[in-house]
């Protein structure tokens, strides 16, 4: 159980790092472009769950459990990125 929540973090600090780089090249502004790169990761957990489903026994539980870890680094990355946001626009910067 610690590789999946070492795996989930290590995929939420990737996911900061492109979503750092996104808003360094974007000119220090917080857009909607950010919120696609979470949700693409929450829908991609939710697939895989889904497979995960299907293919049954015990691959199928290694699968959803990744699946999870995905969506929970997806869901991570989406509250970050909308905190980031408010705390940017409560302070005035667009």
């Amino acid at each position: 159980m610690d590789i999946v929540i070492l795996w989930t973090l290590g995929m939420w600090v990737v996911q900061l790092l492109i979503e750092w780089v996104i808003y360094r090249a974007q000119g220090r502004r917080v857009t909607w472009v950010q919120s696609i790169l979470p949700c693409l990761t929450l829908l991609g957990g939710a697939v895989i769950i889904l497979i995960s489903i299907d293919i049954g026994g015990w691959n199928g539980i290694g699968y959803a459990l990744l699946g999870a870890a995905l969506g929970t680094s997806g869901l991570l990355t989406l509250v970050t990125v909308a905190v980031t946001a408010l705390v940017l626009r409560r302070r005035g910067r667009r």
